[in-house]
């Protein structure tokens, strides 16, 4: 057997400065907390390591305070971050990759200058993230031809181009080959790293000349996955390993390996190759290795199996036997989604030998499952302790929930607390009882109506307990009806009427409120026996009439819009919810027949405070105080008739 390792395998120049940046820094910090955003690179080992020197991994920037002292690592971080560690004066210690620094420079300057920016890239990873965090303009992130649909449509645009620095190069030229072809105007920039593309084209060219190839990296490493999935395609008996501990009989059985070549992702230090190298060199030959991993296998046996292919109908498992083993979709016992979502190349899973062959062995993890959870069924079925399952199937009596491999069957009427549609429970996670188990007959009946009646009245004594007159408290609006609302307090409902939906008239509640709208309300009464409550908005500090007494002082001059007429006058709306009336006597010095003779609904008009009643909150306005005198008209009652002459005859 002959190993040969890629000379580029391991640490790319962007994670070793990263990596010698902080194990500096933490040396020199003598024992004190230096943290990371995030992983400083993907490798497991690595960060355990660091974990010893000292150097901790926040999740998010809100964990640190000021005078903590924290790294960007290699991936890069948006400019936000930056702009955040400023405010919450955290010292910066910036082991951003150069490759990753000068695309960030790159779309910032592009998106400044107006130009929409495209990122060939996944969309999850922390190094896009960054990327996107620097562009000032519309962004787009496309991973194949697939998203093209996200594209904006106008094609004459100039549209910037850059790419994540790990991107597979020949993916990059036939994506931008066919935005070119169909009609968008793109500016380029070769912004894959290239010690990256010298790397993937140095393990295509070693997975061409080996039997095996072996590829070492963490499992979250975009860049080592690149790196496996091109070894694939090249070397059918590729591996994907973190470290020496990963290797295994199994793993590598009925692999011809006089030739084997190893590879690493650029998250991956030299000492874990060396590792792995060690360990291969310790194995005399692999076909002895091979001849040791066969074992007997028969029907009933649990075996663990390592998968080896996935479709949409079935998965091929490694179990260390002479032919690999075969399980059906139905036999997985999964969810609804499809196979090749649930189950990737290289999961490792315990399952049931159904059935052994010379060609093929049939496996089960379902039976398996069912064989392993009906024990802690029946426990479950004793003491009626609450399970969780997904729901997979809805029917017109019931629906069936997934519960380790087993089928529960809930009757429409112990599904929830009332009436609902079951396809909308398809999929959700849901707790249940066991109520009925016969095994014979393959029959679990279950009830999910006992548990949400005990949760929905612990809720409602809880609230009960916290709720007093005149508290406050968030809700959720769950039925609008002509003249109320009813609000979710939790658990429990309380009723907002029309009339205390606001200090100003609300002639239908659907105009200020709607169906699941989060509010604030006040306890305005409470029947605690036939639990009734009663809510109001018209909170007392937002009371339009606190303070009239010096707003709306009589004498003074106020200004208002006309909102409504009524035979004896006219209503001027002062603010919200303070209304006021200009009395038709009080219109103008001349005679008025009517308001709507010298007012507008909607006009704002200027008039003249001439009462103020507190306690019935009203106010009485005059336009005719404003009026000058010489424009009275003097109404005559009672006119006497003039006397008429012959000649006016």
């Amino acid at each position: 057997m002959t190993i040969q390792v890629a000379k580029t395998a391991g640490f790319c120049f962007g994670v070793r400065n990263a990596l010698e940046l902080v194990e500096k820094r933490a040396a020199e910090k003598n024992g004190k907390t230096l943290y990371t955003i995030g992983p400083l690179i993907h490798n497991p080992d690595v960060v355990a390591r660091l974990e010893g020197q000292g150097v901790k991994t926040v999740a998010d920037v809100s964990e640190l305070g000021a005078g903590d002292e924290a790294a960007i690592r290699a991936h890069g971080v948006g400019e936000a971050v930056y702009r955040r560690l400023e405010e919450q004066q955290v010292d910066i210690l910036d082991a951003t990759c150069p490759y990753v620094k000068k695309i960030h420079n790159i779309v910032r300057e592009e998106s400044l200058a107006g130009c929409p920016v495209i990122i060939l890239g996944n969309p999850e990873h922390p190094e896009v993230k960054g990327i996107q965090g620097w562009c000032q303009n519309d962004c787009f992130i496309i991973q194949s031809e697939e998203d093209f649909g996200k594209l904006p449509q106008r094609k004459e645009q100039e549209i910037c181009l850059v790419a994540q620095t790990t991107f597979n190069i020949f993916k990059f030229q036939k994506i931008v080959e066919k935005l070119r072809e169909i009609g968008y105007n793109l500016r380029v920039f070769p912004t894959i790293c290239k010690s990256t593309h010298e790397h993937q084209q140095e393990a295509i060219d070693l997975a061409e000349q080996v039997d095996v190839m072996i590829v070492i990296g963490g499992k979250h490493s975009s860049n080592t996955r690149k790196l496996y999935e091109l070894c694939l395609q090249r070397c059918p008996k590729a591996l994907y390993i973190e470290n020496a501990q990963e290797l295994s009989p199994e793993e590598i059985r009925s692999m011809k390996m006089e030739k084997v070549g190893i590879t690493a992702g650029a998250s991956t230090p030299n000492f874990i190759m060396q590792e792995v190298i060690r360990k291969m060199s310790e194995i005399n030959t692999f076909e002895e290795l091979l001849n040791e991993s066969f074992k007997e296998v028969h029907s009933r046996d649990i075996v663990t199996g390592t998968v080896v292919q996935v479709t949409d109908s079935e998965i091929v498992l490694n179990i260390g036997y002479k032919c690999d083993g075969t399980m059906t979709r139905e036999e997985y016992g999964g969810t609804d989604a499809p196979l090749t979502e649930q189950v990737k190349v290289g999961d490792v899973m315990e399952v049931l030998v159904v059935k052994v062959g010379d060609s093929e062995i049939l496996l089960s993890r379902r039976r398996l499952l069912q064989d392993k959870t009906y024990a802690e069924l029946e426990e479950a079925f004793e003491t009626k302790a609450i399970l969780t399952g997904t729901v997979q199937e809805a029917f017109d009596n019931g629906v069936t929930v997934q519960y380790k491999g087993s089928k529960v069957f809930i009757p429409a009427s112990l599904a929830d607390v009332r009436r609902v549609d079951l396809k909308t429970l398809v999929g959700q996670e849901v707790q249940f009882r066991i109520i009925r188990l016969q095994r014979k007959r393959n029959r679990i009946l279950g009830d999910r109506r006992s548990v949400l009646l005990e949760e929905l009245n612990e809720k409602r004594e809880e609230t009960l307990k916290k709720l007093e007159i005149g508290a406050r408290v968030n809700g959720v609006v769950k039925t609008l009806t002509n003249y109320c609302a009813f609000v979710d307090l939790g658990g429990i409902d309380g009723m907002l009427h029309i009339s205390e939906m606001g200090w100003s008239v609300v002639r239908h509640p659907a105009h200020v409120l709607k169906e699941g709208q989060q509010i604030e309300v006040m306890i305005k009464d409470m029947d605690l026996e036939n639990r009734k409550i009663s809510l109001s908005t018209k909170f007392p500090e937002t009371n339009p009439w606190n303070g009239a007494e010096e707003k709306y002082a009589v004498g003074s001059i106020v200004e208002g819009t006309v909102v409504r007429f009524a035979d004896f006058g006219a209503f001027v709306e002062l603010e919200k919810g303070v209304d006021a009336l200009i009395h038709i006597s009080h219109l103008s010095r001349k005679f008025v027949k009517q308001p709507s003779d010298v007012l507008t609904i909607g006009e704002r008009i200027q008039a003249k405070i001439i009462d103020l009643d507190l306690e019935q909150k009203r106010i009485s306005l005059s336009l005719r105080d404003l009026e000058p005198e010489d424009e009275a008209v003097e109404i005559v009652e009672n006119p006497e008739p003039e006397e008429i002459t012959e000649e006016q005859e």
